[in-house]
């Protein structure tokens, strides 16, 4: 009986060991069958390697569970008898390598740990001082591991003994521990494959430093179920070393190509392979560095193919590795700077392709929005190796109706047909929004039913990518040098140190001057250095979408972000004591500094006034000045407003240093006021995404353009209300005018309002746009106008909102920083006007000394040629220099602005009428602002002093402070760049006017007096004829 049930459990034991229990986990959770891959062993190593963590890990516990249950039973049998309980692990071991050909290993560690403890803990305590000492005799990690794993099974028995003293316990580990011995002498090991010729699959998650840029984009394409072959990727670590041995020949690649060809391939990956991949096959490099951000490789590295029988794979595989050491790659290589690593190679089949090509998701030469098609019959070779003419197709994918037309005119011959052609586009596109909008270079294949994708790799040349999404908000509209040659060193300081705080060390090499630039006039911000910075802070990938698309950031990975934490907690302590660091120095510094501005001003304008009285001047305000002169010359829109010539002594250089130092001075104070307002309104944001706030719920009275228009409201009321109790309701605008004259209360209420407020403008980053204070004829005509209309002083009041306790213990956490958010910005602001009142007065000297030839000439010198020409006091002529800048600006204005440019270059496109660029249904979306649905006709507005009009939608390019009075006369605004918490939003759902922003191009687009509707609340903007 007893004899019985040992032949039992031993049979058990041995079907037991046959399950093929680790190649179903892979196989249930990986997808993959470890027979296939590797070297065919199918093992827990081999699991974790091929098949993932999660397929690694059930694999392991499979394992552990068929170990253990053998030595159980033997225990509960035969309990007197403990050396059955380890032979039992025989029959289970053999079976697991004959049958379900796996190493046992697993099983025999854990069912050695069941029954005896100590004896599984010497072994491996034994097997981990073996390996110690056979690493300092062998230079390979493999070889030691392997010595340390059969030293560990053959001395199992010796522990046995040691611990127990049983001769049949000894003999029977003896039997399993050579048994062990014998299979892992016999089997592969995958575990050193994987180090230096593991056969990679284009399904699993590839590192580019490993497998290379080119396989590592295809595998990211291939699991998102784009349309890329299956394709396999063999390294060759081994190459690494061969390298010191070639040095003396890279120019001629010699010595690297002799290395290669000696590199030695197993026949396993050969079956492997052609087991995988039934027809021809090609042969295809994968070098690190190869179809990556910065550098293309085109075409310095072989293909193969199609190849069919072993030994060409073998050859074509040697080919491959030895294009790597050609003098013209390690030429390139050196140029663009990169190290000499490695070569792995990409195994895929042969497309037999119909018709195959190139294509770019952007035009590679400005970024346009022109998805270039190049085809040719056969393979994409002939059209990428550029010896015949392919076909050439152009494509607007922002004009539906030109693919439209470009469909119909293809020829029915034509070897692109319209449905391919829509499929590329299609392709292109998604490829591009996949790759996180960065532009694409891709090589395709259609085989007459599917677009295989061969390959996809960024457009080089199209970098750095430049987005408007921040900067249209910070500095909008075009810009003049002198502003920009300011303002840039200003902003991107400022952020290179706010970076700098979480980054540390970490940005050392990063030039933060390259934060920003001008194209076109215009302000960008780099995005591919944000980009950058995002990676490193370990911000999620979708940061890029965010900068080229407006898309939500979404949420950092833990993992990613832990690294970054130490910064970004120095960054909050920097945020949390913003409010108590800002009243210091706005008591210390800013309230000082602009006190002595206005008093040396004031001062300066007594002194000129005095030395001009007598003289028939031309009549202007001058800054603080306390009285209007008659017979002003307003500017145009947009023009500079320059002091009269009379007001300034007669110029000399002296005059000319003390206010080029003034300038100076200034911009000093300027740099801490700018780190609070570019992390004041971040702090801002954040707080109220934290404790979730509604807009709504702050109160905006402090801030410079709200308290300004309700005080100009109530002026403008206080001025209603003496007309109609001197004419009756029923005033003209003539009417209230001429009671404004004769009233020198309401003019001393003007004046003052002007003084308070009069440092403001349009734009109140932009030093060459005119103060409110230059231009008083224009807000007193607004003046008037509000006074007309009864209902509009009565539209700012708004009702308090009923808040729980909970919500205003969470509006507590970011009043107080929206209050001190509009100090900051009213100091800004106030030493932004100062800065501008100095250039006025250097500008008059310079019109006095013929420097300058007209108004506003000055604001197109930077403010290093300023400072050289005064510094030298020498003669000189800036004529040409401006007149070139002047006529630049101009074109500038009128051209379409991208959102985002690729490269540095802005791409050449003509203007899109609004029947191009708008659906068929005429509508035209953007962001909703400030609900509520109107009708009225289109007035386009690019600037203050623009008359709306009755039932006008005011269009405006961007919004600023100095906006809010033109916008309140507005039936609803549409404006070109913005979003919900732009000024003009947040002026819109303060007083109820309609809003949408974000209508790229609408100022080009609509025209005057066209019908629109629009609503705020679904954003959109509706041609009505």
């Amino acid at each position: 009986m007893p004899l019985l049930s040992i032949a039992l459990l031993l049979a058990a034991s041995f079907a037991l060991g046959a399950l093929p229990l680790t190649r179903w986990a892979v196989r249930l959770l990986g997808g993959k069958d470890l027979r296939r891959l590797g070297t065919g062993n199918v093992g827990v190593s081999a699991a974790f390697i091929h098949g993932g963590k999660l397929a690694g890990i059930a694999a392991v516990l499979a394992e552990i569970a068929r170990g253990i249950l053998p030595v159980l039973a033997g225990r509960f049998w035969f309990p007197d008898s403990p050396a059955i309980a380890i032979a039992l692990l025989i029959p289970l071991v053999a079976a697991r390598y004959a049958i379900a050909r796996g190493g046992g290993v697993t099983n025999a560690v854990w069912g050695l740990l069941v029954f005896s403890p100590p004896v599984a803990v010497s072994s491996g305590i034994w097997g981990l001082l073996v390996w110690g000492l056979a690493r300092r005799l062998w230079q390979k990690g493999d070889r030691a591991r392997l010595f340390a794993s059969r030293c560990g099974c053959l001395c199992t028995p010796i522990w046995v003994w040691v611990w127990h003293q049983s001769l049949p316990e000894f003999l029977a580990a003896a039997g399993l521990g050579v048994l062990l011995a014998a299979i892992n002498l016999s089997q592969g090991d995958d575990m050193a494959l994987s180090k230096s010729e593991q056969l990679f699959s284009l399904d699993d998650s590839l590192d580019a430093k490993i497998c290379g840029d080119k396989a590592a984009r295809l595998s990211q394409l291939k699991r998102a179920n784009f349309n890329v072959p299956s394709g396999w990727i063999l390294l060759n670590e081994s190459g690494i070393g061969h390298r010191a041995s070639g040095i003396g020949h890279r120019a001629s690649g010699i010595g690297h190509s002799e290395n290669s060809e000696n590199l030695s391939i197993p026949n396993s990956l050969i079956e492997n392979l052609k087991s995988q991949i039934e027809n021809r096959m090609i042969v295809r490099s994968s070098a690190a560095g190869e179809d990556g951000d910065i550098s293309s490789a085109a075409g310095q590295y072989e293909t193969i193919g199609p190849v069919s029988t072993e030994a060409e794979l073998i050859a074509g595989i040697h080919r491959c590795r030895q294009s790597y050491w050609t003098s013209e790659a390690v030429s390139y290589r050196q140029q663009r700077q990169l190290p000499d690593t490695q070569m792995a190679v990409l195994i895929q089949p042969y497309i037999e392709g119909k018709v195959a090509g190139v294509m770019f998701s952007r035009n590679p030469l400005d970024g346009g929005s022109q998805i270039i098609i190049e085809a040719l019959p056969g393979g994409a070779e002939s059209v990428v190796g550029g010896q015949v003419t392919p076909l050439h197709l152009e494509v607007d994918f922002t004009q539906p109706e030109i693919l439209q037309q470009t469909l119909n005119e293809l020829e029915i011959n034509s070897i692109v047909n319209p449905k391919l052609l829509a499929e590329l586009v299609k392709q292109a596109q998604a490829i591009e929004a996949f790759f996180h909008g960065i532009p694409q270079d891709i090589e395709w294949s259609w085989d007459g039913e599917k677009v295989w994708i061969l390959q996809s790799r960024p457009i080089t040349n199209l970098q750095p990518f430049w987005t408007r999404t921040i900067a249209a908000e910070v500095i909008p509209g075009a810009i003049r040098p002198l502003t920009w040659s300011i303002n840039r060193p200003l902003t991107c300081g400022v952020w290179g140190e706010i970076f700098r705080v979480v980054l540390a060390d970490r940005a050392a090499h990063l030039n933060f001057n390259e934060t920003a630039t001008l194209l076109g006039s215009h302000a960008y911000f780099n995005a591919t250095l944000l980009g950058e910075i995002f990676r490193m802070m370990g911000l999620p990938e979708q940061g890029l979408e965010f900068l080229l698309r407006g898309q939500k950031m979404g949420k950092p990975p833990l993992g990613k972000i832990l690294p970054s934490l130490p910064g970004l907690w120095r960054l909050v302590q920097r945020e949390r004591a913003l409010n108590a660091e800002f009243a210091g120095d706005r008591t210390s510094i800013f309230l000082p500094a602009i006190e002595s501005l206005e008093k040396s001003e004031k001062e300066e304008g007594r002194r000129k006034r005095e030395e001009g009285r007598g003289k028939n001047e031309e009549g202007i305000l001058i800054p603080n000045a306390q009285f209007p002169i008659p017979n002003a010359q307003f500017p145009m829109p947009n023009a500079p407003c320059p002091m009269p010539h009379a007001q300034f002594p007669m110029p000399n250089y002296q005059d000319l240093s003390e206010l080029l130092d003034k300038s100076e001075q200034i911009q000093k104070w300027l740099k801490p006021i700018t780190y609070y307002n570019i992390l004041g309104p971040i702090g801002l944001a954040i707080r109220k995404a934290i404790f979730r706030v509604d807009d709504d719920w702050l109160v905006n009275d402090t801030a410079p353009e709200i308290a300004s228009v309700r005080a100009l409201q109530e002026l403008a009321e206080k001025l209603r209300e003496v007309a109609i109790y001197q004419s009756g309701e029923n005033v003209s605008a003539a009417q209230l005018a001429q009671i404004f004259t004769e009233s020198l209360a309401l003019q001393a209420d003007f004046e003052q309002w002007l003084d308070i407020y009069g440092y403001l403008s349009e734009v109140g980053t932009d030093i060459a746009v005119p103060t409110w204070r230059e231009q008083s004829e224009t807000y007193r005509k607004l003046l008037i106008t509000l006074a007309q209309k009864p209902t509009v002083a009565n539209s700012a009041a708004t009702g308090k909102l009923s808040l729980t306790f909970a919500q205003k213990w969470r509006l507590n956490k970011c009043q107080e920083r929206a209050i001190v958010k509009s100090q900051i910005s009213e100091i800004y602001a106030r030493l932004l006007a100062h800065l501008r009142w100095t250039f006025l007065a250097i500008e008059a000297c310079g019109l006095e000394m013929q420097v300058f030839q007209e108004p506003g000439d000055i604001f197109y010198l930077e403010f290093g040629e300023i400072q050289q020409w005064i510094r030298s006091g020498a003669s000189v002529s800036f004529q040409e220099t401006i007149s070139l800048r002047r006529d630049r600006l101009l074109a500038d204005r009128d051209r379409p602005i991208p959102p985002v440019v690729y490269g540095n270059l802005l791409p050449n496109s003509q203007k899109r009428s609004i029947d191009s660029s708008t659906s068929a249904t005429g509508i035209m979306q953007g962001i909703p602002a400030s609900i509520g649905c109107v009708e009225g006709f289109v007035k386009i507005c690019r600037s203050v002093t623009t008359e709306l009009g009755e039932n006008a939608i005011a269009v405006v390019p961007y919004t600023d402070a100095g906006w809010a009075p033109l916008l309140l006369g507005a039936k609803a605004i549409v404006a070109e760049v913005g979003g919900q918490l732009s000024h003009g939003a947040i002026i819109a759902r303060e007083y109820k006017i309609p809003a949408v922003m974000n209508i790229a191009e609408a100022t080009t687009r609509l025209r005057d007096g066209q019908k629109v509707r629009v609503d705020g609340y679904l954003g959109t903007v509706e041609l009505l004829e």
